[in-house]
């Protein structure tokens, strides 16, 4: 699978709006698929083991018609709490959170680590220094808003995210389609995005 060169093309794509149809072809769009469906169903079957991971489904921001039986197990996202923090209570889907955090893609290949294509520190997290990015949870990908709004001030939580919970089936930036994301989140605090109030 040659996504570092997928991404390269697409940066140049989105740098000088022009990429030859050679580098389209080359990137094999099936495949990153089924890698992508194959990772998430090997990390839920080793989180449906592991007592210190859990799975936690959707608060959808429109009524599903899902009963909890019939949820698949890309309606979930799976959690791996890193560090437990002190906070009682979460984010509404309403709110605004101020967050320190990183996103990955699927190891592969060309990057053993997974691609990060976004963070928002600039180098490792230095607490001290770095600003926390403020974003509403409801303006984020369904998984990861389904995360903070389980989540508690000083959490810090590795998800991983289906694609179908992510920016499912279409190509987003340097994200190919059918892409799995995974982020580790640290929730420094939030908010009632109407009132301004701290939440408590």
């Amino acid at each position: 699978m040659k996504l570092l060169h997928y991404l390269l093309a697409s940066v140049s794509l989105f740098a000088f709006t022009a990429c030859s149809e050679s580098n389209d072809d080359e990137w094999d769009s099936d495949g990153w698929k089924a890698e992508n469906e194959s990772f998430f169903e090997q990390q839920y079957q080793s989180h449906s083991t592991t007592s210190e991971t859990r799975f936690i489904l959707p608060n959808w921001s429109q009524p599903s018609s899902k009963t909890v039986s019939e949820l698949a197990h890309t309606d979930c996202i799976l959690v791996d709490v890193i560090e437990k923090g002190s906070g009682t209570t979460s984010p509404y889907y309403t709110d605004s959170v101020a967050i320190h955090y990183s996103g990955r893609l699927i190891a592969t290949d060309d990057t053993p680590g997974g691609y990060e294509f976004d963070r928002s520190y600039l180098t490792s997290l230095d607490e001290a220094v770095d600003v926390p990015y403020e974003v509403g949870v409801n303006s984020v990908v369904n998984g990861f808003s389904t995360a903070l709004q389980h989540m508690h001030r000083g959490d810090v939580w590795r998800v991983i995210v289906p694609y179908q919970l992510g920016y499912g089936t279409s190509d987003h930036d340097v994200i190919p389609a059918y892409s799995t994301l995974i982020f580790e989140i640290h929730l420094v605090d939030f908010w009632k995005d109407e009132e301004g109030d701290r939440n408590d």
